[in-house]
């Protein structure tokens, strides 16, 4: 049996009762950790413009934006990319999804705090550009 389950603004009590028999049952529960078109379109509708560069850059290169695509301006990329986590990481908090969703995009480089691009899965560009296309529909 599958059963799937969405609330939208539980109160504080009724999300810790749900969370709190979740928990009682983990091993019986599977968290669906997907990127939808709608986790999709909140997590790029939450960034900073810079970040939405990267993201869209990403998205329009098949997966793959180049540090100098990025630098059109000739800036530094510092500093642009902590958003990025930031995002997943509050979107955890506000319940926009659960603990343990992958970042779908990953900083490319030597290290060193160098960037030489950013690499999203394959598999998420489609889904990307589903919800940025719905993001730019809704400006």
């Amino acid at each position: 049996m599958r059963i799937t389950v969405t609330v939208e603004n539980p109160t504080g009590e009724f999300q810790e009762k749900l969370l709190g028999l979740l928990a009682e049952h983990a091993t019986q529960v599977e968290v669906d950790t997907t990127w939808t078109t709608e986790r999709a379109l909140q997590y790029y509708r939450t960034l900073p413009p810079r970040a939405q560069d990267i993201v869209l850059g990403a998205v329009a290169g098949d997966g793959f934006v180049s540090d100098a695509d990025l630098r059109t301006d000739g800036s530094s990329l510092r500093g642009h990319s902590g958003a990025l986590k930031r995002i997943l990481e509050r979107g955890v908090r506000e319940g926009w999804w659960p603990d343990g969703m992958q970042a779908p995009i990953q900083p490319q480089g030597p290290g060193f705090g160098k960037v030489k691009g950013y690499r999203m899965p394959g598999d998420l560009v489609g889904t990307f550009f589903t919800a940025i296309d719905r993001y730019n529909k809704q400006k």
